[in-house]
């Protein structure tokens, strides 16, 4: 008979041949899924010292911004209308201390 199976085995050629194919595209689909796990794995969790790396970064550049923030509104209060015009009050009132203090020592000094 054709197709029948050979003497002495249970089953037949071809069945054993697709076995065989099932079994290695099982064991390729497998090696495949192990190893874009792990490459997924790798790219999705840096190392503790890329995390603390990152962590200085981030922690420099914040600084920097606060710095440059702080520098620009210290500026910028210098600058200001009501500084100038307070920096001139106190000139100005200084001076007219000096001047009332001057007065009564000078006084003193010539008699």
């Amino acid at each position: 008979m054709i197709g029948s199976p050979i003497p002495g085995t249970r089953t037949s050629r071809p069945l054993k041949i697709m076995q065989i194919i099932t079994s290695v595209a099982v064991v390729l689909v497998a090696l495949s899924v192990m190893a874009d796990s792990a490459e997924v794995q790798t790219v999705t969790e840096p190392t503790l010292t890329q995390k603390f790396e990152r962590f200085q970064h981030e922690v420099q550049a914040f600084a920097d911004r606060v710095g440059e923030k702080t520098k620009a509104a210290f500026q910028d209060l210098h600058h200001s209308e009501i500084s100038n015009k307070t920096r001139n009050w106190f000139s100005e009132t200084f001076q007219k201390l000096k001047e009332k203090f001057r007065a009564p020592f000078s006084r003193e000094e010539s008699n």
